[in-house]
């Protein structure tokens, strides 16, 4: 009779169909083993990491709120969790010192920095707030057309990227950016409601494209290129397709062709296809509690 061995493999299975059942089948929460684990800390990005367990009452009443703040935040700041339960995850679980579930931790850059343990109310709003503002904020500060002058001036081998947006607030979208690339792009932002600076710079867009603009200074060049349709490029308010952009200015295959006088591609809302990105919602808002589609704009 084989009803013993299927009976024992049915069993083996059931932490790990019962650890994939806490989160809700279509949520952004993505389920790390030992190996994924350490491959997602390679990675120069923040991200959360809950330590669950199948059993674990508590785990059952976070993943609903985990998976909300995931729908915010992904995949700017993505949100991991590891069954401990496990026995591949026991090791991984000790060495974060596991001791209770669930344990939330946020990792602000992978592996190349400390986690810090999230103690916070355990719902989508504070979980949001918490993971937005933690982010390492690397952005560089500009307010008038002289002091980007000066910051392009200054000769770096590395690119440079500057957000002129509709006011001082940094979007959540530009930090992990800037956070992810430290040390291989500079980042920066300069409030211009009115175009003034963009105009100040010498680059000019149809006054009634309103939105943020992106401009790209070359390594070693203080020449500012709009970010424009010129480029082939769309999806501008998106977190992959401003990713995929930047790092192919950083590997010198992206065409720097100085915009000026060319229509702009602002961030706009209108740009609403790509399924990877969501809404960049404030810090300080509460995310829906029927997560919709995001509607970002820097």
């Amino acid at each position: 009779m084989l009803w013993p061995q299927a009976l024992a493999l049915a069993l083996a299975l059931v932490p790990s169909l019962a650890s994939a059942a806490i989160f809700p089948k279509n949520s952004k929460v993505k389920m790390l083993d030992a190996t994924s684990f350490h491959k997602v800390m390679k990675k120069n990005e923040s991200s959360m990491v809950a330590f669950v367990a199948p059993w674990c009452g508590h785990c059952k009443n976070l993943a609903p709120e985990y998976s909300k703040a995931a729908e915010g935040l992904s995949p700017m700041v993505p949100l991991y969790a590891v069954d401990c339960d496990e026995e591949i995850n026991k090791p991984l679980c000790g060495a974060q010192d596991v001791k209770g579930f669930p344990t939330i931790k946020f990792f602000p850059r992978g592996g190349r920095k400390p986690s810090v343990p999230y103690n916070d109310e355990r719902k989508a709003g504070p979980i949001f707030n918490y993971a937005s503002k933690a982010v390492p904020d690397v952005v560089k500060r500009l307010s008038k057309a002289d002091d980007i002058t000066t910051w392009a001036e200054k000769k770096t081998d590395r690119p440079r990227a500057l957000l002129l947006g509709k006011d001082k607030k940094v979007p959540l979208l530009w930090k992990a950016l800037g956070n992810r690339y430290t040390h291989k792009m500079e980042f920066a932002t300069a409030p211009d409601p009115k175009g003034t600076i963009l105009a100040a710079l010498g680059l000019t867009v149809d006054d009634e494209k309103k939105g943020a603009k992106v401009v790209i200074y070359a390594p070693d060049s203080d020449e500012p290129v709009l970010y424009s349709a010129h480029m082939g490029w769309s999806g501008l308010s998106k977190y992959v397709p401003l990713a995929q952009f930047f790092r192919s200015v950083m590997d010198g295959t992206a065409e720097l062709a100085p915009a000026k006088k060319e229509e702009a591609s602002p961030v706009s809302e209108s740009e609403e296809k790509e399924p990877e990105s969501t809404v960049i919602t404030s810090p300080d808002a509460e995310p829906p509690a029927e997560p919709e589609r995001p509607k970002d704009e820097l």
